[in-house]
């Protein structure tokens, strides 16, 4: 969606949404200098308008300490990101996949129980005829988590 239609107000109200989408209407208002009811208005037309998709949070301690982070680059004989995940979407251990643009064409983050769990998914897309290269790299350390 184009922000182009959104004041600097209603940027602000994403931004702070952001960081905290349980904040109350009233803390909002005082932040942006805005009445609670003008602060409903906004909320409700940022989300008919498919700026606010939804709300969500961040467990802390959904997963398993022993579980590995990966990110995982390919290369694909075209554009077949849709036919991949038609044919990979079932695999639960894929948290998020990408489209990308330039030298390689799609992006996945992995969270796997263990580097043998890694091999089997890193040989399912390596045998893939679509795919012509597989990179993964260990998520060491997250710096931001937004």
């Amino acid at each position: 969606m184009s922000q182009n239609h959104l004041d600097d107000r209603d940027l602000r109200i994403l931004d702070l949404l952001e960081i905290n989408a349980r904040m109350p209407v009233s803390e909002l208002a005082r932040e942006v200098s805005l009445s609670p009811t003008a602060i409903r208005q906004r909320l409700a037309k940022l989300e008919k308008n498919g700026d606010i998709a939804g709300y969500t949070i961040r467990r802390a301690n959904k997963k398993d300490k022993s579980d590995l982070r990966v990110l995982m680059l390919l290369r694909l004989t075209g554009s077949f990101c849709k036919q991949l995940k038609a044919e990979f979407g079932h695999v639960p251990e894929i948290k998020k996949f990408w489209s990308t643009a330039g030298e390689l064409d799609s992006s996945l983050i992995l969270e796997v129980s263990d580097v043998g769990r890694l091999t089997e998914i890193t040989n399912m897309f390596s045998d893939h005829e679509l795919v012509t290269k597989v990179q993964t790299h260990l998520i060491t350390e997250t710096h931001i988590d937004r």
